[in-house]
C-alpha cells in the first residue's frame, strides 16, 4: 500500500484494516482466527521480525533473529498452522535507518518466504510513494508491484468534511456555523487535482482540530478556539514552538539536538524521520545520571503532551513527518546537515566517474570542493546512520585529490590577505550560488527521473510502461530508470492495443499474410484493425450490420491480404482491408428457415477460393469465395455425423485437401474436401467440449483445446493421440490453442487467465504463465514472423506479447553435467548421457549440437579403446581452444583429454591422467590447466604434457578446496577452500595476493564462482541463496550483494560484454542480473524440474545454456542491449505522445524521448 506522506496510510492500517481484520471481515469471517503482527523496520528489522514474531506465538526472539539472519528462506516454516496477518507499516524505514544492504536483503527474503509459506501469510506492506522506486529493485516483490498494490490517494472534500464532523458527533461535541467551511477553505488552497486536498493536508488538519478541542468551550469546538490554536497553516509550527519556548533556556538546543537524532538525512537530501532509543538521546544529551536522565525524560514528555512524539517504553520517535516541513526552527537547526548530504551525494557520484576514467587526475577535486570535503567530514563521522562509510573508492578519490592538492600547491594560494580573501569569498559566494542552482536542479530531475521509473513499474500498459522508463532516464540517467528500462524489454508483455476497451473479445485476434494489420472484433459487433508496427488504430472500423452480432462472430484474412471475412449469426461478409469497404455481396448461409447456417467458425482455404463455415447445427459447408456459392452438400448431418453439437472450430490443412473439424461432442474429425466425405476415424479422447483446434504449418499434427481441461496433439496420419497438456489452476478448461510458423511452440489460453507457451516436441511449458490470470482470455495467435503474440481477453483488450524473449529456445536437449559454446556460438558441447543414458552411452560422452536447430553433430566424443574400458569418469569441464578446432574434456578419474572438433576423434592420449587429483579448471588460453589437489594447487602445461612450475599451496587454516577460476588474463587463480573464504593467487608468483574474501555464509562454501570480462569483479555463490561481487580492482571490498533466489545458488557466469550476470539455482530457476543496478532483470526463466547446476553465455551474449538436475540443457533468449534505452524504443514502437507527456510529466518541457 502506497501514498505520500500525510495521506494516511498508518490510519488506515491500524484503525482500519487490522481491527477490521479483527472482527471478521464480511468477506473473510475466518481472519478474526488469524493471528495479526504489526511491525516497522526500526535500523535493525530482522530483529523487529523476530521479536514480534516472539510477541505474536512465543518462543525465543533470539533463536528466530538467528535463523532468519543466517537463512531467511527458513522464516516461511516459521509460521505455525493459521493464516498470519503480517503489517510493516513505515517501509521506508528500511531505506532510511537500514544502512546494512544485506539486512535488508534479509529482511524482504524473510518477508517473501512468509507470504511462500504453507499456509502462506498475507504480508501489507505500508511505504510512502517517494520509496516506491527503492521497492521496485527486489525482485522478491515484483509480482505485488504488477499485481498487488493499492494506492491511498489525498482526501476529497467530502472525506475531510467528514473526518472532521464524524469523531465530533462521535464524541458528542457541537461545532461553530462556519468553522468547517473555514477549515475547507484553507485546506483548499492546497488542492492537489480536481477535487482531492494535498497529502500532507491530514496530519495539518488533526494537529489543528486536536488545538481546538484543547480550547473548546464547553462541548462545542468554536472558530475562535480555532483561530487562537493557529489555524491549519500555522497550528504545527505554533505548537511545537510553544513546547520549546515552555522549556528552560538551557534545555532548548538540547531539545533540538534530540530532534536532530530522530532523524536522517537520505540521500538525495530527504529529511526522514527515525526511531531513536532513549539509550542513544541520553548519549546525545551527555546524561550519564539519574537526575539528568529524568531531564531528558520531562523534556520528551515536552513535546509529547502536545503529541509532536510518540514515547515508546525504550524508544521515541516524532509523531509525523509532517513536522519536519512545517517547523522551521527544526528545519534551520538541520540545515548544516542537509549542506553536509549534498556534498556526501556530490562526493559519490564523482569518485566514480573518477574511478570510471581509470582515476584520470582531471577528475579530481581541488580548492573549494575539496574544503568543503574537509569542513564536513566531521560531521559524517558523528552520524554514520545518516552518513555510512562511503568506502575504499571514494577514501581513495579524497586521499588523492589531496595529494594533488598539496603538489600543486594548491593550498598556499589560499591563504591571501584581507582584501584577497574577500574577493575570492565574493567569488566563491557567487560560484557556490551557481552551484547550488544547478545542484537544485539536478536534484530536481533525479527526483523527477526515479518517480517516473517507480510508476514505470506499476502501469498497466506495457508499452506505456516502458515508455516511462524511458522518459525517466531522458530526464536523468538513474540507476532506477536502467533498471526499470531493462526491466521492461525483459518481459515478454509488448502492448495493450488502444482503442478495445468497453466491449468484451469475442473473436480470435487474427494478423494480416503480411503480419502489417491485426484484426480483432468485440461483442458490440465491431471490428477493429491495428498497425502492428506502431500499435495505433487504423482509422475507419469494420462494423457488421446483421442481426445477432452483439451475441459473437468469427473474423478471417483471405490468404493474400487483401479481403477480411466477417461472419455473424448466418451471414458472412467480406470487407476491402485496404478502403475498409464491403468487397462485393455478402454471403448468407442459411436456410428458408433462417436457423441453419449460423457460423461460429470459419477459415479460407491455402490458396483463398474456399471459405469453410461451420456453426450450431454442426454442419460444415463450403463456399467459392468468387462466386459466393455453395460448393456440394455440407460436411456432417445434424442427424448423424455429429448429432446435432456445434462445431467450433475448424481449419485446412496446408495443402488444402483436407479440413479438421471440432466442436460440442467431444470429438475432432477429418474431412477431404474434393471428395466432402470424411476420412479415418475420428479423433476421439476428450471429455468436454473441444474449443479449438491448430494443424501444425508441415501438416503432420493436429492440436486440441478442450473444457475439460486438457490440450491435446494428435497424429493427423495415424489419428493417434501423441501428447496431452495439461495448466495447473485451469480447472476450467481451455480455450484456444495455435501453432508457432515454425512448429516448435504451441499457445494455449484459458479460462481461469492463463495464457500458456508449451514446447511441441517436449510437451512441456516453456517459461512462465503470460499475463495476471484474473481476466478470462479468448484466444492467440502468432504473428506470421513469429515475433509477437496477440491474445484477447473477457476485458475487451488485446495483448502483445514477445513469446521468444527470455523463453526457452526449441526443446530440452539431453545434458547431466556442463555445456560449453564454441567460440563462433554456432556450437554447444554438452557433457552426460541426460535423462535417458543406455548401457554404451556413459556419462563419459560429450555431445555436439548445432545451436541454430538444436540437432546433434556427429559421433559422440567417448573415449576410445583402453580409456573406453579404464578409469574415465564422468565429464565435468569442458573447454573449445581459442579457434574452435579443439575440445578438450576433463572427467572424474583424472583425465584430460583433446578432441578434434571437426571430426570428433581424439587427438592421441590423454594429455594427463592421474587419479589423485580433485579437479582441473582450464586456462582461457586453453594451454594450461590448474590442477586441484587436496592441500596445494599444480598447474599442467597442455602442449609439454607435463606439471609446470611449483605448486601453491594452501595455508593451515584454508583445509581443502572445492573451486578454482582463472581470471580472463590468466594472471590470477581464484581458489574457493573450506573455511568459507575465497583466495586470490598470483599465477606466475605462486603466491597469495591480499587478504582471503569471506564469500560464503555459515556451514557453506562458493558453489562457482566467475571473473567478469575485465577481471575487475569476482562473483561469488555465498551459500544462502545470495552472490557476492567483489571489487577485486579496488582491494577486493565486497560491491553488492545480489538477492532473490530461494535456494542454494550453484552455478553463475558473466555475459561476454560484463554487463549482465546469470545464475542458477536449486529453487530451479535460472535468473539474469544488471550489473550496474545490481538488480535482477525480468521475471525468473523456469523449466527445469529440478536444480539448475551449470550456466553459460554465448559469445554474442544472446542466448544462455543451463543444465539441471533434470537430465536437461536448455537454450534460452536473453537478447540485451549496450543501449537500452534504444531498444526499448524500439520494442514500444512509438514515443510518448503529448498527452501522455503532461499527464504523468506535467511541469517539464515535451520532449521526443524516442526520436
Amino acid at each position: 500500500m502506497s501514498g505520500a506522506s500525510g495521506v494516511g496510510k498508518s490510519s488506515l492500517l491500524r484503525a482500519g484494516l487490522i481491527p477490521e481484520l479483527a472482527r471478521g471481515a464480511p468477506q473473510l469471517p475466518e481472519s478474526r482466527h488469524w493471528p495479526r503482527l504489526l511491525i516497522t523496520p526500526t535500523p535493525e528489522p530482522l530483529r523487529a521480525l523476530a521479536e514480534g514474531w516472539a510477541r505474536t506465538y512465543g518462543g525465543d526472539a533470539e533463536t528466530v533473529h538467528g535463523r532468519l539472519r543466517d537463512d531467511p528462506p527458513q522464516a516461511g516454516p516459521l509460521t505455525p498452522d493459521g493464516r498470519l496477518v503480517l503489517v510493516v507499516d513505515q517501509f521506508e524505514e528500511l531505506f532510511t535507518l537500514v544502512s546494512d544492504e544485506e539486512e535488508r536483503q534479509a529482511f524482504v527474503r524473510s518477508l517473501h518466504a512468509l507470504a511462500e509459506g504453507r499456509p502462506g501469510a498475507a504480508v501489507i506492506i505500508g511505504l510512502r510513494a517517494d520509496y516506491w522506486d527503492r521497492c521496485a529493485a527486489y525482485p522478491q516483490f515484483a509480482e505485488a508491484i504488477q499485481d498487488g498494490q493499492v494506492i491511498v490517494g489525498p482526501m476529497t472534500e467530502a472525506d475531510l468534511r467528514l473526518a472532521i464532523t464524524g469523531p465530533a458527533a462521535a464524541a458528542g461535541l457541537e461545532i461553530d456555523p462556519g468553522l468547517v467551511e473555514t477549515i475547507l477553505a484553507e485546506l483548499r488552497a492546497g488542492r492537489a487535482a480536481g477535487d482531492r486536498y494535498e497529502a500532507g493536508a491530514l496530519p495539518l488538519l488533526s494537529q489543528a482540530l486536536r488545538n481546538t478541542w484543547d480550547r473548546r468551550e464547553g462541548a462545542r469546538l468554536t472558530i475562535r478556539g480555532y483561530e487562537e490554536s493557529g489555524r491549519v497553516r500555522d497550528s504545527v509550527r505554533r505548537t511545537a514552538d510553544d513546547a520549546l519556548q515552555g522549556l528552560p533556556a538551557a534545555d532548548r538546543k538540547l531539545a533540538l539536538r534530540l530532534f536532530r537524532r530522530m532523524t536522517v538525512i537520505t540521500a538525495g537530501g530527504r529529511t526522514a524521520r527515525r526511531t531513536a532509543t532513549l539509550a542513544e538521546l541520553h548519549a546525545a544529551a551527555s546524561a550519564g545520571s539519574a537526575e539528568q536522565r529524568d531531564r531528558v525524560r520531562e523534556l520528551l514528555s515536552a513535546f509529547a503532551a502536545r503529541r509532536l512524539l510518540t514515547l515508546h517504553e525504550d524508544t521515541v520517535e516524532i509523531a509525523h513527518e509532517v513536522l519536519l516541513t512545517a517547523w522551521p526552527a527544526l528545519r534551520q537547526w538541520l540545515e548544516p546537515d542537509l549542506t553536509a548530504q549534498a556534498v556526501y551525494d556530490r562526493l559519490i557520484q564523482d569518485a566514480a566517474q573518477w574511478a570510471e576514467h581509470h582515476r584520470d587526475p582531471a577528475f579530481l577535486y581541488r580548492g573549494a570542493r575539496l574544503l568543503a570535503v574537509d569542513d564536513v567530514r566531521a560531521r559524517w563521522d558523528r552520524d554514520p546512520v545518516s552518513f555510512p562509510p562511503p568506502g575504499p573508492t571514494v577514501e581513495g578519490f579524497v586521499a588523492a585529490s589531496a595529494r594533488e592538492a598539496r603538489r600543486a600547491g594548491r593550498r598556499r594560494r589560499l591563504v591571501m590577505t584581507g582584501l584577497a580573501v574577500l574577493a575570492a569569498l565574493a567569488l566563491a559566494a557567487a560560484g557556490a550560488a551557481v552551484d547550488a542552482a544547478n545542484d537544485a536542479e539536478r536534484q530536481r530531475d533525479l527526483a523527477v527521473s526515479r518517480q517516473l521509473a517507480a510508476q514505470s513499474k506499476v502501469a498497466g500498459d506495457p508499452v506505456l510502461s516502458a515508455l516511462l522508463a524511458v522518459a525517466a532516464w531522458r530526464i536523468a540517467p538513474t540507476p532506477e530508470a536502467r533498471h526499470s528500462m531493462l526491466d521492461a524489454a525483459a518481459r515478454p508483455g509488448r502492448a495493450v492495443l488502444p482503442g478495445h476497451g468497453g466491449a468484451g473479445a469475442k473473436t480470435e485476434p487474427v494478423f494480416s499474410p503480411d503480419g502489417s494489420i491485426i484484426a480483432a472484433g468485440t461483442d458490440d459487433g465491431v471490428v477493429r484493425l491495428w498497425d502492428t508496427a506502431s500499435r495505433w488504430r487504423l482509422p475507419g472500423s469494420i462494423v457488421h450490420p446483421g442481426p445477432g452480432c452483439s451475441a459473437g462472430f468469427d473474423v478471417a484474412f483471405s490468404p493474400d491480404g487483401r479481403l477480411l471475412a466477417v461472419a455473424c449469426f448466418a451471414t458472412v461478409r467480406f470487407w476491402d482491408v485496404a478502403t475498409r469497404r464491403p468487397a462485393g455481396a455478402p454471403l448468407a448461409t442459411s436456410d428458408a428457415t433462417g436457423m441453419l447456417g449460423s457460423v461460429e467458425a470459419m477459415a479460407f482455404s491455402p490458396d483463398g477460393g474456399i471459405l469453410a463455415t461451420a456453426g450450431y447445427e454442426g454442419v460444415t459447408r463450403l463456399w467459392d469465395v468468387r462466386t459466393r456459392r455453395k460448393i456440394g452438400k455440407p460436411l456432417g448431418s445434424p442427424d448423424t455425423e455429429t448429432g446435432g453439437h456445434a462445431i467450433n472450430a475448424v481449419a485446412f490443412t496446408p495443402d488444402g485437401k483436407r479440413l479438421v473439424t471440432a466442436g460440442a461432442d467431444d470429438v475432432a474429425r477429418l474431412w477431404d474436401t474434393a471428395a466432402q466425405r470424411r476420412v479415418g476415424a475420428a479423433f476421439t479422447g476428450h471429455t468436454d467440449d473441444i474449443t479449438d483446434l491448430a494443424i501444425s504449418p508441415d501438416g503432420t499434427a493436429l492440436a486440441t483445446a478442450s473444457t475439460d481441461g486438457t490440450a491435446r496433439l494428435w497424429s493427423l496420419s495415424t489419428r493417434d493421440e501423441t501428447g496431452e497438456l495439461r495448466e495447473p489452476g485451469e480447472d476450467r478448461g481451455f480455450r484456444g490453442i495455435a501453432f508457432s510458423p515454425d512448429g516448435k511452440r504451441l499457445v494455449t489460453t484459458g479460462a481461469a487467465g492463463s495464457t500458456r507457451l508449451w514446447d511441441t516436441a517436449g510437451r512441456r511449458p516453456v517459461g512462465s504463465v503470460l499475463g495476471d490470470r484474473r481476466v478470462p482470455v479468448h484466444k492467440a495467435a502468432f504473428s506470421p514472423d513469429g515475433r509477437l503474440l496477440a491474445v484477447t481477453d473477457d476485458d475487451g483488450k488485446v495483448w502483445l506479447w514477445d513469446p521468444l524473449l527470455h523463453r526457452q529456445s526449441g526443446t530440452a536437449l539431453p545434458a547431466a553435467a556442463e555445456v560449453a559454446f564454441s567460440p563462433d556460438g554456432t556450437t554447444l558441447a554438452a557433457a552426460g548421457p541426460g535423462v535417458r543414458p543406455s548401457a554404451e552411452d556413459a556419462d563419459r560422452a560429450v555431445r555436439l549440437w548445432d545451436v541454430a536447430t538444436q540437432r546433434e553433430i556427429g559421433p559422440r566424443l567417448q573415449p576410445a579403446g583402453a580409456l573406453a574400458r579404464g578409469n574415465v569418469g564422468a565429464v565435468y569441464e569442458i573447454g573449445f581452444s581459442p579457434d574452435g578446432r579443439t575440445l578438450t574434456t576433463a572427467s572424474v578419474g583424472g583425465n584430460v583429454i583433446q578432441w578434434d572438433a571437426a571430426t570428433h576423434r581424439q587427438n592421441g592420449p590423454p594429455v594427463y591422467s592421474d587419479r589423485d587429483d580433485w579437479r582441473v579448471k582450464f586456462s582461457p588460453d586453453g594451454r594450461i590447466f590448474a590442477i586441484v589437489f587436496d592441500r596445494s594447487i599444480g598447474f599442467w602445461d597442455i602442449a609439454r604434457k607435463r606439471e609446470t612450475g611449483p605448486r601453491i599451496a594452501l595455508p593451515r587454516e584454508a583445509d581443502s578446496i572445492s573451486e578454482v577460476e582463472f581470471s580472463p588474463d590468466g594472471a590470477t587463480l581464484a581458489a574457493a577452500t573450506a573455511d568459507r573464504t575465497v583466495r586470490l593467487f598470483d599465477v606466475a608468483a605462486r603466491r597469495q595476493t591480499g587478504d582471503p574474501l569471506p564469500a560464503a555464509t555459515a556451514g557453506s562454501f562458493a558453489q562457482d564462482m566467475a571473473f567478469s570480462p575485465d577481471g575487475k569483479t569476482l562473483a561469488t555463490t555465498a551459500g544462502n541463496g545470495t552472490v557476492r561481487l567483489w571489487d577485486i580492482a579496488g582491494g577486493g571490498r565486497l560491491a553488492a550483494t545480489l538477492t532473490g533466489h530461494t535456494g542454494l545458488v550453484f552455478a553463475l557466469a558473466f555475459s561476454p560484454d560484463g554487463r549482465s550476470l546469470v545464475t542458477g539455482s536449486a529453487d530451479r530457476t535460472v535468473r539474469l542480473w544488471d550489473l550496474q543496478t545490481r538488480s535482477q532483470i525480468g521475471p525468473p526463466l523456469t523449466g527445469h524440474t529440478s536444480s539448475v547446476t551449470a550456466v553459460a553465455y554465448s559469445p554474442g551474449g544472446t542466448t544462455v545454456a543451463t543444465v539441471g538436475n533434470d537430465g536437461t540443457a536448455r537454450l534460452w533468449n536473453v537478447v540485451t542491449s549496450a543501449d537500452p534505452a534504444a531498444m526499448t524504443c524500439a520494442n514500444a514502437g512509438r514515443s510518448l505522445t503529448r498527452a501522455e507527456w503532461e499527464q504523468y510529466i506535467s511541469g517539464e518541457e515535451f520532449q521526443e524521448i524516442c526520436p
